[in-house]
């Protein structure tokens, strides 16, 4: 029905359909949910001011690996479990703020992981990262 009209069928719609406004209401608002994460997670290059009298503000993050194999590495070197904590406590005494970043292997079982996040929280770090690696998407094509 795209309106109502008269009875004599002389007149003017007097109606308005609002079936299509609807229609690409709901389309652009499914697009913009689509696209929020890539455009939230894009970095932007600027060109900042430059002033003579500034101050830096550390920002590090300490990088810990698991590697298939189960071996660990803290910021690209060789530890174990007990070394991980032992050396995650000392920097957390440091810098109340540090913040980890956890990448492990995908061939590595959950209960691995969660002794690393244990160990991490046990130290008294609660800025907590995992890395992950986006799935490419064939779809309707074999992987």
């Amino acid at each position: 029905m795209a309106g109502t009209q008269e009875e004599n069928g002389n007149g003017g719609i007097t109606g308005i359909n609002v079936t299509p406004l609807v229609d690409i209401t709901l389309v652009l608002l499914i697009i913009f949910m689509a696209t929020a994460h890539i455009i939230v997670h894009r970095s932007m290059n600027l060109n900042l001011p430059k002033v003579a009298h500034s101050q830096e503000v550390p920002t590090q993050s300490i990088q810990i690996q698991m590697e298939a194999d189960h071996s660990l590495r803290l910021n690209n070197q060789n530890v174990t479990l007990q070394e991980l904590a032992v050396n995650l406590g000392q920097m957390a005494r440091l810098d109340p703020s540090l913040r980890v970043t956890l990448s492990a292997d995908e061939r590595v079982s959950w209960g691995d992981v969660a002794g690393i996040l244990d160990a991490i929280r046990g130290a008294g770090i609660t800025r907590i990262a995992t890395e992950v690696q986006p799935k490419n998407m064939n779809l309707g094509k074999p992987s």
